[in-house]
């Protein structure tokens, strides 16, 4: 390898490390590839064989490491390396979510349905995000408004981990495996609601890159759940699924780890007490606090909820709080924030959820259903997850090279109408007209699953770039919790009524000896959630902002749009003007701070 290569990646390493500076104009943001590496081809031509031609990146390996760069000039090492830990190696990485169906089909007796509602409840944790964000906002431990919730909740989930994993299953009751699972939920949610509201506070400061950092967040977290599922499948068909928990307590310590060391770079509150009320947060955000109590309160609702078998309540008290809902965001939030959350809640309400019995189309043997796909653990978790995987890259790519600079309603457009087709697409395999035609199953469900998991992306993007733009400053975890909250109460819901549906049409398989009958009407199930897709384009129209991704959204009626953290407002000295200045790139404007030089170029400008 040439010694300019050697050179870089030695000052690059340190440098990942470094607290990143505000830089908010253009200029500031020069990857340091481009800084670096062009005086060197100046003075070495040996440098082409970097992969680097007159400053600029010319081989995939070089452009990462730049686009890497230039996130870590733009937002700082730590929150990147915060990312990884946190969201990737451990949010993403612990397989819990697929993990379900096959540890409840191995515990016995649990039919679909009750296979969608305790999947259900076992994500009340994502829909009690709210409370816990206002909670997380509001409320320090020795004047740390995010690390010591990391900490609780991590050590929770590792006993959680271990008590699951290293029982047999059977040797726990169902009540105590569910709430295990919701415990491990609570992990993932609460540390990944605490990392989000910490990069949402950064991507508001440089709002030019926030599609890239969003697409490093969502492209680590696909690799990381990758790999994840590749680990599941293999220890699920070759030892079982409770020993797919005992690996998980190892990634679950992760976050700690961050903890430690403050990566997250919480300044803490200058408070005698060991633990106090961040006033300013809880005066300005009032409205902000009963909406999460109420959100609370409806999660732990529709948790009790689905522990009973009667799917036609659960539906209606479901939707009842999904309406209530919808209603304190008008009354409590501004209008923006409300018309958007109302638009995540009706298209989570819309996407009637058949999980349930596909696993069981999918998995069934031959003896339980001969004409089936049966697929393996292998296939059905590693396989179909790799293919998605890829596609989901594809997504990210396609929207960084042909969306980004659209506006939030032609993507989602395209998003949400690309989904629907799809869906009427897996009609043909659920009825077995795919057979019919000489189209194999796996071919039909890989192809369906590629084009699934690329257009969705092409939601998701979105969907993670606006929640960011709608938090007010000082209560991010709170908003972004809310609008997570909204999103998730929805799918809770949305599941709700697509197992009722299931159980109209006659779905109800349960992995047992000729079952064959109970997937007569799956195809029915699957047609009316394509349709349910349509009033949600329709609500688009009239809700979303007319903006694109890099534009800043002003809520022009919020009453924390000036609110500061109680630690940081004695430092903040920064007048108006000269904040104006610096957004518009005056670098002499008094009181903007000036960019620091890469240490490679001081060295070089000292001689060394």
């Amino acid at each position: 390898m040439p010694r300019n290569t050697w050179l870089y990646v030695i000052d690059w390493w340190p440098l990942l490390l470094e607290t990143g500076m505000e830089k908010k104009n253009q200029n500031a943001h020069t990857p340091l590839l481009r800084k670096v590496s062009s005086s060197r081809v100046k003075s070495d031509s040996s440098a082409k064989g970097n992969g680097v031609e007159n400053g600029k990146a010319k081989y995939f390996p070089w452009k990462l490491i730049n686009w890497i760069h230039m996130l870590k000039d733009a937002y700082g090492g730590k929150i990147l390396l915060t990312i990884v830990l946190v969201s990737h190696l451990c949010v993403r990485f612990i397989p819990v979510s697929v993990s379900i169906g096959y540890y409840l089909r191995e515990f016995g007796g649990v039919k679909a349905p009750e296979v969608q509602a305790y999947k259900a409840v076992a994500r009340t944790p994502y829909a009690m995000s709210p409370l816990f964000g206002f909670i997380s906002d509001a409320f320090h431990f020795r004047g740390y408004h995010k690390a010591p919730y990391i900490a609780i909740s991590s050590l929770l989930a590792i006993v959680a981990y271990t008590i699951v994993g290293f029982t047999p299953v059977g040797g726990l009751s169902l009540g105590m495996v569910i709430f295990g699972f919701v415990t491990m939920n609570l992990q993932m949610e609460y540390c990944g609601l605490l990392v989000r509201a910490k990069y949402a506070e950064k991507l508001k400061t440089v709002p030019e890159y926030s599609t890239d950092l969003i697409s490093f967040v969502q492209g680590g977290g696909t690799i990381a759940s990758l790999l994840s599922q590749v680990a599941a499948a293999f220890i699920i068909q070759n030892y079982g699924t409770r020993y797919v928990f005992a690996m998980c307590v190892i990634p679950a310590m992760l976050p700690l780890w961050p903890v430690a060391v403050n990566l997250l770079q919480e300044k803490p509150i200058m408070d005698t007490k060991c633990c106090g009320i961040a006033k300013n947060a809880v005066k300005h955000g009032k409205g902000y606090l009963y909406l999460c109590l109420f959100m609370g309160a409806e999660a732990i609702l529709l948790m009790v909820l689905g522990l009973f078998p009667n799917s036609l309540f659960r539906c209606a008290i479901g939707l009842g709080a999904a309406f209530f809902l919808a209603i304190g965001f008008l009354l409590l939030t501004p209008r923006m924030i409300a018309k958007v959350a109302i638009f995540f809640l009706s298209v989570c309400i819309c996407s009637l959820s058949n999980s349930g019995a596909e696993y069981y189309f999918y998995t069934d043997t031959p003896d339980q259903y001969p004409e089936g796909p049966h697929f393996s653990a292998w296939f059905y978790l590693t396989v179909r997850h790799f293919v998605r995987s890829i596609c989901l890259f594809i997504g990210m790519w396609a929207f960084n090279k042909y969306l980004r600079n659209c506006k939030y309603k032609f993507a989602y457009l395209i998003g949400i109408g690309t989904t629907m087709c799809v869906r009427f697409v897996r009609l043909l395999i659920f009825s077995r007209i795919n057979i019919r035609f000489g189209i194999p199953d796996d071919i039909f469900c890989l192809v369906l699953d590629a084009l699934g998991a690329m257009f969705g992306e092409l939601v998701m993007l979105p969907n993670q770039i606006l929640m960011s733009h709608l938090c007010p400053k000082g209560l991010e975890s709170t908003m972004f919790a809310c609008m997570a909250g909204a999103f998730t109460m929805g799918g809770q819901v949305g599941t709700f009524l697509g197992a009722y549906l299931l159980k109209q049409l006659g779905v109800e398989p349960q992995g047992a000896v000729g079952e064959s009958r109970q997937f007569d009407n799956l195809w029915i199930a699957e047609m009316i959630s394509a349709v349910a897709c349509i009033p949600p384009m329709l609500m688009m129209l009239m809700i979303l902002p007319d903006k694109t991704p890099s534009e800043r959204i002003i809520l022009e009626d919020d009453s924390t749009a000036n609110l500061e953290n109680e630690s940081e407002a004695p430092s903040r000295a920064i007048s108006s003007k000269a904040k104006y200045a610096r957004l518009a790139g005056d670098e002499e404007a008094p009181g903007v701070a000036q960019p620091r030089a890469p240490s490679t170029v001081m060295r070089k400008r000292s001689g060394r």
